[in-house]
């Protein structure tokens, strides 16, 4: 029996760490990808114009809250847990419901758009040129809330390839399809730029959700089996789970969408110009923090798995594996953030200038990078807390999160500028994270080590960072190139961990756990 228990959970530990190596592949390979077909939109469209494109998608991020309205989150929850329990009849009514409720969401979110596109780019947004970009984009939101339950479905039953591979096909089209209209027609105003960036989206959102379809009814077959017991009505248990933790997401993203239209607002009332604030708007929305987010890439998926990974242990009341998981994803998560961070603090003039020539940009890169590992626990910890059904209190500190950036933002913007927001960044994420990490502390029993698994990792990063800079100091000479850029960060990431390794972080004594089972 312990022998077949074993079996039994290497299994599980093969499956979550393929998930999250094939996951984490496909976000490297796309987040690449996006940076630098930014880099393409600031030539074709400028930096105010990509200021431009960035504020119509704070507004369409809010639609797409709302017609999304957490049936990700609820997809997965709910499959997860009838796995558990081993019924392929609740599966399937758990995902009828699901496709009914995106439907019903997404449907009545592109109506909305519709309807208000005009006072929302002229009054809102203040210009005029970004209204036909909405409208257009109204026509993808049931489409995108289709693909998000088909999604949680994925997730949930551990088919990440599915996920992955719809995220590259989409991610090609977009780009394909951005190039071809912005070559083809050649637009001569920005307006007309913009909306053919936003139809290039479009078409790849139509063709993800198909894809995502024809991937989803294959799948579904393998649930014709067994029906086991359905004791719960999976209707109102996705009720349950998807409108209250949606309500809370349309605040947050409300609050959200302000916080973004107050910033070229206040650098406007800060004296510039509408052009040179879109302009700052832009290098930082833009170009700054897609590079500061980008080892995000790695994590993203780890966090992704971690909810159906603890709602199943949850389920069957695996409270030592709970504990086991917790701990290791802590140590794990700070490892990666803390290194991240160094790098990318070290490194900021590099990458400024190799991808993208502005040394504005590298100067904010570098002040936003000692957040990166509050940012990394804080997103670890929310899916933890997600997957022990403790959502609604995340979205509770999300929100009051969300209402402190928007004061903060009103009041500072307009004072000193875009410092004002970067210090609402790292007031608002520290107190966001250290209400998450006290909750998670109180109902899962487990040692966070926050300061010895901190410290190691932050004198490991500090040492691999300065022998690097002393050893290819000698070598570079001049403006650095891609490649000297990725040998030497290359470097320094070894460099990391093999320092970590001397001490003895990573390896571990003898008697501890393995990591996530």
């Amino acid at each position: 029996m312990f022998f077949i228990k074993n079996i039994t959970q290497n299994q599980k530990v093969i499956r979550f760490i393929r998930g999250v190596l094939l996951l984490s592949a496909t976000a490297i390979l796309m987040r690449s990808v996006s940076v630098y077909f930014n880099l393409y939109l600031r030539e074709k469209l400028g930096t105010d114009g990509v200021g431009l494109f960035t504020l119509i998608g704070s507004v369409y991020g809010f639609a797409v809250t709302f017609a999304t309205s957490s049936i990700n989150l609820a997809s997965t929850r709910l499959v997860s847990e009838c796995l558990g329990v081993g019924s392929d009849k609740a599966v399937r009514e758990s995902m009828k419901k699901c496709i009914i409720y995106s439907l019903s969401f997404g449907i009545s979110a592109s109506v909305i758009l519709m309807l208000f596109s005009y006072p929302i780019g002229a009054g809102l947004l203040g210009d005029v040129r970004t209204v036909a970009s909405l409208r257009l984009l109204a026509l993808t939101l049931p489409c995108i809330a289709l693909t998000s339950a088909m999604n949680g479905y994925f997730t949930a039953v551990r088919r990440v390839g599915k996920n992955a591979a719809v995220q590259i096909c989409e991610q090609a089209v977009r780009i394909g399809s951005t190039v071809f209209l912005l070559s083809f027609f050649v637009p001569a105003d920005l307006e007309k730029a913009c909306l053919c960036v936003v139809a290039g989206g479009c078409v790849s959102d139509l063709l993800a959700f198909l894809y995502s379809l024809f991937m989803y009814l294959r799948d579904m077959k393998k649930h014709i089996g067994n029906d086991g017991k359905c004791e719960e009505d999976q209707g109102k248990k996705l009720i349950s789970i998807a409108v209250p933790t949606a309500l809370s997401s349309y605040l947050r993203s409300g609050l959200v969408t302000a916080e973004h239209l107050l910033i070229p607002w206040g650098l406007r009332k800060q004296g510039n110009s509408r052009e040179q604030a879109l302009k700052i708007y832009g290098i930082m929305q833009a170009m700054a923090l897609p590079i500061v987010m980008f080892p995000y890439a790695l994590l993203t998926p780890f966090c992704t798995l971690l909810v159906p990974e603890i709602s199943g242990r949850r389920a069957s009341g695996d409270t030592d594996g709970i504990e086991r998981t917790t701990a290791s994803a802590f140590g794990f998560v700070l490892i990666f953030g803390i290194g991240a961070a160094g790098i990318m603090s070290c490194f900021s003039y590099e990458l400024g200038s190799v991808i993208y020539g502005d040394l504005e940009a590298a100067h904010y890169i570098k002040l936003i990078a000692p957040l990166i590992p509050v940012m990394y626990l804080d997103t670890v910890t929310d899916s933890i807390l997600k997957g022990m059904d403790e959502q609604l209190y995340t979205m509770r500190i999300n929100i009051a999160d969300a209402f402190m950036s928007v004061l903060i933002v009103y009041l500072l913007v307009p004072r000193i500028g875009i410092y004002g927001y970067i210090f609402e960044l790292f007031f608002c994420e520290i107190v966001n994270a250290s209400f998450s990490v006290w909750k998670l502390v109180s109902i899962v029993r487990f040692r966070a080590e926050i300061v010895y698994r901190g410290l190691f990792p932050l004198i490991s990063i500090i040492l691999s960072t300065s022998l690097s800079k002393l050893i290819f100091g000698f070598f570079v000479i001049g403006r650095p190139g891609v490649l000297s850029l990725t040998v030497h960060i290359g470097f320094t990431a070894a460099l990391y961990l093999a320092i970590l390794m001397l001490l003895e972080l990573i390896i571990k004594p003898k008697k501890e756990k393995s990591m996530i089972l």
